[in-house]
């Protein structure tokens, strides 16, 4: 074999150098899609529902949620006497109503004049704190 020959035959080592490279890159682009994906998603639940996320953990540690409900990012929420609130955004209902963000609205401020028999009390949240869990709990749930 020609010393010109050789050179142009890549190394095992040069091939798989390339492909780890090829792999990484691929999966950086999936996780910048993903992120901005579920920013957009984030947006949109904010602008329709009009709360802010990142004032509802400190609401719902104030408001004991965790003690009955276990709830993704709150520190503390594992309660099992509610329901878990992971993927609530995907469930049909809230309570007795259709899940809708007022619904949600409704049901995480005043349960009982939703619902008089629920074992969930009423909370009197203050319609930004309602706002706020609602929106946390369609975004990051």
């Amino acid at each position: 074999m020609s010393r010109q020959a050789v050179e142009q035959t890549p190394s095992p080592l040069l091939w798989a150098a390339g492909a780890s490279a090829a792999v990484v890159i691929a999966l950086a682009v999936c996780a910048i899609g993903s992120v901005r994906g579920n920013n957009l998603r984030e947006t949109t639940i904010l602008q329709a529902v009009g709360g802010d996320p990142e004032r509802a953990v400190a609401a719902m540690i104030r408001n004991g949620c965790g003690g009955c409900h276990e709830i993704p990012g709150v520190p503390g929420a594992h309660g099992t006497v509610g329901p878990s609130l992971r993927g609530i955004a995907e469930r049909g209902y809230v309570g007795a109503s259709r899940a809708t963000p007022d619904a949600m609205m409704r049901w995480i401020s005043r349960s009982r004049d939703v619902d008089p028999k629920t074992a969930m009390p009423n909370t009197n949240l203050s319609p930004q704190e309602a706002r706020d869990i609602t929106a946390y709990l369609y975004a990051r749930t």
